[in-house]
C-alpha cells in the first residue's frame, strides 16, 4: 500500500506542477515525509521532480528564457558546495515547518520588493536561495515564485524557465543526499523508482494538456490559495514532530 500511495501521489503532484508550475512538489515531498525517512524522501523526491521537471523543460523548451540560467546555476553550484562540507541532514519536524512556511513567507513580502527573475543578479540570488531551500526542505516551488511575481512573462515562459531551474535544483538535491546514504535500496525495492519516473512523465502530460484551459491570470493565482493551505497543514505537522507527539 505505501508504494501505491508513492506513485499515486507522484502522478498527481505532477498533473497539479503541469498546471500551475506550483504546489505539486511541495505535496510529493510532505508525502514521501510522511512515509520515509529524510535521505530516502529527498532521494526519491530528487528523482520524480528532476523527471517531471525534465519533462516540462521539453514541453515547452520553446518559451525558455535562457538568459537567466548561467547566473541561477552559479548560485546553485556554490550552495552544493558549502553542503558538501557540513554534510547537513534535516531533521523530519524542520522539512514540514519549512515547507510550510515557504508560501506564507512569500504571500507576505512586500510588493515594493523587485525581485524580476528576469534581471541576471536577482537570478545568482534565486539560484543561491531556492536551492538552499531545496536542500533544507526538498521542495522550494513557493521560494522559486518569488522570482517570477513582478516579472513580465507569460504562463508558458514561467513554465519552461522554472521547469529549467528546478530540474537542476533537484539535480542537486539528488547528487548530495545520494552521497550521504547508502540504505535507499534497503528502503525501497528496486522497482519503485522506475514507477516514480514513469509516473511523474505520465502526469506532467497530463498536466500540459490541462493547461491550454486556463488562462494567464488564473494560472498566477489559483495556485496560491492551494498552497497557503497545505502550508499551514504542513507546519502543523513539522510542530508535532518537534513535540514528539507524531
Amino acid at each position: 500500500m505505501t508504494y501505491i500511495i508513492l506513485i499515486a501521489a507522484t502522478i498527481i503532484t505532477s498533473i497539479v506542477s503541469g498546471v500551475l508550475s506550483m504546489a505539486g512538489g511541495m505535496i510529493l515531498m510532505g508525502v514521501f515525509g510522511f512515509l520515509l525517512s529524510v535521505p530516502t524522501a529527498m532521494v526519491l523526491h530528487g528523482i520524480a521532480q528532476a523527471f517531471s521537471n525534465g519533462s516540462r523543460v521539453w514541453l515547452h523548451r520553446r518559451h525558455i528564457r535562457r538568459s537567466v540560467l548561467v547566473p541561477y546555476a552559479i548560485g546553485a553550484f556554490i550552495v552544493l558546495g558549502i553542503f558538501s562540507l557540513v554534510a547537513f541532514v534535516p531533521d523530519i519536524g524542520l522539512v514540514f515547518i519549512l515547507i510550510g512556511s515557504f508560501p506564507l513567507i512569500a504571500l507576505r513580502l512586500p510588493r515594493s520588493i523587485d525581485l524580476d527573475m528576469e534581471k541576471k543578479p536577482i537570478a545568482f540570488l534565486s539560484g543561491i536561495v531556492v536551492t538552499t531551500a531545496q536542500m533544507l526542505a526538498g521542495a522550494s516551488g513557493p521560494v522559486l515564485d518569488i522570482f517570477y511575481v513582478k516579472s513580465s512573462l507569460t504562463r508558458h515562459e514561467i513554465l519552461g524557465t522554472k521547469a529549467v531551474t528546478q530540474t537542476l535544483g533537484h539535480i542537486v538535491k539528488l547528487v548530495y543526499y545520494s552521497f550521504l546514504i547508502s540504505a535507499v535500496s534497503q528502503e525501497l525495492p528496486f522497482w519503485v523508482f522506475p514507477a516514480v519516473v514513469v509516473a511523474a512523465l505520465s502526469g506532467n502530460w497530463i498536466g500540459k494538456q490541462l493547461l491550454e484551459s486556463i488562462s494567464d491570470e488564473q494560472f498566477k493565482t489559483v495556485g496560491r490559495y492551494v498552497i497557503v493551505v497545505i502550508g499551514i497543514i504542513y507546519i502543523g505537522k513539522g510542530v508535532f514532530e518537534f513535540a514528539g507527539l507524531s
